[in-house]
């Protein structure tokens, strides 16, 4: 008999609130639920993909596997695989220090509150600073930023409040990626944006495609890509020429100023017009839109963050947004204070940390951690570096690294060198598929949630708890549950806390300590998270559609002068300047350019490979300009050859006329590790051998470059796409 069940997704930050249907304990349909969620009655495809990829019946791992002689998978019961995992652990440990055991936090892993949570109770507990995610592969160079710079404890102004913004390689209409790097709203985001158009929004998009954000823009400018440093830098040239920089805001909160203004000088808009291929007067009415905002917003996504100078990319585009104080002000309201973990905001700068600087390094670079994880582009060397801190284990918590990583013939012969390698997961993806153990995992519905991870984000205060609505399957277990499992076998006293980014795991003062011979109640863990909320947990689950409150209103506090200030060019960013000034000619051998997309249906590699996203998208397009294929004598299915200084795909070419000339686009961590002649075959090419892992990466981070990739284009000697 079906029922109705209230829950949310789990598949990005907006956290959507859902109505499923469950009959006979299986959810065959999801529908949006606006009884309490700030975005209204909305949900993305993503939601659909999940409840067809819950329901994937035919590849879900229903009992876990370990790796036989052959290189084959038996089953295995959980319990007999936890035993072996902990002795295998306890005797790497025993013999090379907890160092040597790590964890890779993937994509599927973002939006378990209770499994991400005690991973780092796991690691703490174990004594082992080694944590990886996609995070350092994606957009890290953010991160970076906020360590050069410095942050504003205030953050940046809500959505409703921006009167203009400039988005950079961010497209939320389609990822949902919005606050703190870039404006909109994680959950609705076109709504919100055409709301905002009718407050009078002014918008200002940098992308070198006419992406779905960009029907919004009442400015667009399509550069060529890995430009964005000399054009944020000319920006921030202009707004000093011009004195039309917020004086008052620097003056207070902003040092080198003069420094920046000397570093700048020569990166005129018509010298960053040339480089980047667009009109100068695109350059000036940008400067002069931002200029004249009152409340201005300039953030960007994951386009400046995946290319060349991916650094200097980011902390020229903060600096552009500190020049104009793009932050909230003393006495601004906060729309949203958060409702789980409350905040109160003021008005104040907090100092550059440099974290990579100091504290416990990597072994293969004298690099340290950025937001409490190290570079995972170092994961290859870390795992093959001698040395006594080698990893020899890898714990891959709901993610693809092979894949995310990019460059296979890199990272495939690290991940077969580690001693252990166990995934967590509810599917044989690539990385599983070079696993020791697969711990068959349980999915979102089946699960205890809260929406931690959106708790701040949202537009409004919400929260909401989702219990499971149909049970997991008898030889499945819980992420969290594998982390108390294995350190129940270990004998490893765990505590469990209320964990956020910024904040190292050991200085949280409080926690709740976990029997090592009872399991944890996932119920219990989620009221402890509450434990502080403005709405209590009872009342969470007295209402599963989840809780808007009425806060009394809240505003941004003034401060004394603490002395710290927003550094906008330190020596190192200087340098970096001047390193991109005198790269004055393109790279000759290569007629086109690389960039990565997203799409709605899927979330980095996830729901990939769900029927939905099989339909739309049977194979991974190369995108490319009209004129730029007819000059290539291409037609839409002919099969291209794709070759980059480090490897070459074979892509299949479609015209798309909202694309720049010159530039090729695909959509990242798609593919598969097959062979680089034939990767179009199961589920279109990887773009990852375009990359290389050991070439042309960041300092400090260590990003590979993704997009902005320099490559050539030719037919294939096999035209046409089978049918």
């Amino acid at each position: 008999m079906a029922h109705k069940a209230k829950t949310f997704c789990r598949n990005c930050g907006a956290l959507c609130a859902l109505e499923v249907t469950v009959e006979d304990g299986r959810v065959v349909d999801a529908v949006a639920d606006g009884t309490a969620s700030p975005y209204g009655a909305y949900m993305c495809p993503k939601a659909l993909a999940a409840v067809d990829f819950h329901n994937g019946a035919e590849n879900r791992l229903l009992n876990s596997l370990k790796r036989d002689a052959a290189g084959g998978f038996a089953e295995i019961a959980a319990a007999q695989a936890l035993d072996e995992i902990g002795a295998k652990l306890a005797a790497l440990i025993a013999e090379h220090g907890p160092r040597s055991v790590a964890v890779y936090h993937g994509t599927g892993a973002y939006r378990s509150v209770l499994g991400g949570l005690m991973e780092k109770a796991f690691l703490a507990a174990i004594g082992s600073p080694s944590l990886f995610s996609t995070m350092t592969i994606d957009q890290s160079a953010k991160w970076v930023t906020s360590g050069r710079l410095g942050v504003m404890a205030s953050g940046k102004p809500s959505f409703h409040d921006v009167d203009v913004a400039l988005l950079a390689g961010n497209n939320p209409v389609v990822s949902h990626q919005t606050y703190p790097f870039g404006a909109g709203h994680s959950g609705a985001p076109a709504r919100a944006f055409a709301e905002a158009k009718q407050r009078g929004l002014k918008l200002i998009v940098v992308d070198p495609r006419r992406t779905e954000t960009a029907r919004y823009a009442d400015l667009l400018i399509q550069p060529l890509p890995g430009h964005d440093a000399a054009i944020f830098a000319a920006i921030a040239h202009i707004l000093l020429r011009d004195g039309t920089y917020d004086r008052a805001f620097c003056d207070r909160f902003v040092s080198q100023v003069e420094d920046l203004r000397e570093a700048v000088r020569p990166f005129t808009p018509e010298l960053a017009a040339r480089r980047a291929d667009v009109p100068v007067a695109q350059i000036e009415e940008a400067a002069r839109m931002l200029a004249g905002a009152r409340r201005p917003f300039v953030g960007s996504g994951s386009g400046p963050s995946m290319s060349l100078h991916s650094n200097l990319n980011d902390h020229m585009i903060e600096v552009v947004n500190a020049l104009l104080g793009g932050y909230r002000r003393a006495g601004d309201a906060v729309r949203n204070p958060g409702v789980l973990k409350p905040r109160t905001l003021i008005e104040t700068a907090i100092a550059p940390g440099r974290s990579w600087e100091k504290g416990v390094k990597c072994h293969s670079a004298n690099i340290g951690k950025l937001y409490g994880e190290f570079p995972s582009a170092l994961l290859p060397a870390e795992i093959t570096t001698p040395g006594p801190n080698r990893i020899r284990a890898l714990i891959n918590f709901g993610g693809n690294p092979v894949m995310a990583l990019g460059d296979p013939q890199r990272a495939v012969p690290a991940f077969e060198d580690l001693e252990l390698l166990v995934s967590l997961d509810a599917r044989l993806n690539e990385t599983a598929r070079l696993s020791h153990y697969v711990i068959a995992a349980s999915q979102p519905f089946e699960r205890h949630d809260i929406t931690v991870p959106g708790d701040a984000l949202a537009p409004e205060p919400f929260a909401q708890y989702a219990a499971p609505v149909v049970e997991k399957p008898a030889g499945v277990i819980h992420d969290w549950e594998f982390f108390w499992e294995v350190a129940s076998r270990l004998r490893t006293p765990l505590t469990f806390k209320y964990w956020t980014y910024g904040i190292e795991f050991d200085a949280i003062p409080d926690g709740l300590e976990l029997d090592l011979d009872v399991a944890p109640d996932p119920e219990a863990l989620i009221r402890y998270l509450c434990k502080d909320s403005r709405v209590s947990f009872d009342e969470l689950k007295a209402n599963p559609s989840g809780v808007r409150p009425e806060l009394p209103p809240q505003y941004v506090r003034a401060v004394d002068d603490n002395g710290a200030r927003l550094e906008v060019c330190p020596p190192d960013i200087a340098a970096e300047l001047q390193a991109v000034l005198a790269e004055d000619q393109p790279d000759g051998r290569f007629r086109y350019q690389l960039t990565v997309r997203r799409i709605l249906e899927a979330m980095n590699s996830a729901y990939r490979d769900s029927a939905g996203v099989g339909r739309k998208h049977p194979v991974n397009w190369a995108f490319m300009n009209p004129e730029d294929m007819a000059a290539e004598g291409l037609a839409d299915g002919d099969l291209i050859e794709i070759a980059s200084e480090h490897g070459r795909i074979t892509g299949v070419a479609k015209a798309e006329d909202r694309l720049r000339r010159g530039v090729v686009s695909m959509t990242h961590l798609f593919g598969d590790l097959a062979p680089s002649t034939e990767p179009w075959t199961q589920r279109g090419s990887n773009t990852g051998w375009l990359t290389s892992l050991d070439r042309y990466l960041e300092p400090i981070n260590f990003m590979p470059r993704f997009s902005g990739v320099p490559i050539n284009v030719r037919r294939a000697a096999e035209r046409r796409l089978a049918s």
